[in-house]
């Protein structure tokens, strides 16, 4: 567990070795999104789970865009030394992993998107604001873990300044994530698309469109599954089972194109 500059680089643990692999947080949540995974994917990576800026022990200065995460990243792989790594992202952390791809390319090896889509929309929007109610978190058990791992923000409330700006997120920085196919299929790196087949934030017509818009994809379809996967609990040796083999899995990298 390590931290750097904290102007420049983010909080994050730093486990395990092998090839580096980032796991990146949904809104809201923090490195604790992930830190079971970590735990798992370390016997075969060198997993690196940031804060993202404004969440859990890493300061924001400034507004939260979508760009500001993505150049955060950058600066932890520059922190420890490395040009490139995997990178997965989960909801708000896909956003940012997707960022990586279309505008720092360099960095990303291979792409995993977990629960998130490309375009923008008044449905989307009106959605990710539902999410605007601690009433909310507190009926699905997490107002404790939030008030805990958000603490460092600015005391135990802190977390409902955190949910609501990050509720905004894709709203005031609309054009950070609403991409069109060109973009997409301009993708290089191979690309594991994860989605529920019950989302409504990221609906299946969604996801399969991702699929078959990057050159190099998998797709994989969770039954019976929303916009909150289980991933940290039932789910949770499938997910990491199914990443690391695509991570490790022999392909060479392919520019062809799907027929739509």
């Amino acid at each position: 567990m390590t931290t750097g500059s904290p102007d420049q680089v983010p909080f994050f643990l730093d486990v395990g070795q092998g090839p580096a692999l980032v796991l990146l947080h949904s809104g809201g949540m923090s490195h604790e999104e992930f830190k079971e995974h970590a735990r798992a994917l370390s016997d075969g990576f060198r997993v690196l789970v940031p804060d993202l800026p404004g969440h859990g022990r890493t300061r924001l200065d400034g507004s939260l865009t979508v760009e500001g995460m993505g150049e955060s990243v950058v600066s932890m792989l520059e922190e420890v030394g490395l040009a490139c790594a995997h990178v997965l992202g989960s909801s708000m952390g896909g956003g940012v992993a997707l960022w990586l791809a279309l505008n720092r390319p360099s960095v990303v090896d291979r792409l995993v998107l977990f629960r998130i889509g490309f375009r923008r929309s008044g449905k989307n929007v009106a959605r990710d604001l539902s999410l605007d109610d601690p009433s909310y978190w507190e009926s699905v058990g997490l107002a404790e873990k939030l008030s805990m791992m958000h603490e460092p923000q600015g005391g135990p409330d802190a977390w409902k300044r955190i949910i609501h700006r990050d509720a905004r997120l894709f709203e005031k920085d609309a054009k950070a994530h609403d991409h069109d196919v060109e973009e997409l299929e301009q993708i290089d790196a191979p690309t594991l698309i994860i989605a529920g087949d019950r989302d409504p934030l990221v609906p299946v017509e969604e996801a399969v469109e991702i699929y078959r818009s990057i050159p190099d994809a998998d797709l994989w379809i969770l039954p019976r599954a929303t916009h909150v996967v289980a991933a940290q609990t039932w789910r949770g040796t499938a997910f990491r089972t199914e990443v690391a083999r695509f991570l490790e899995a022999k392909r060479p990298r392919s520019r062809v194109h799907r027929q739509r």
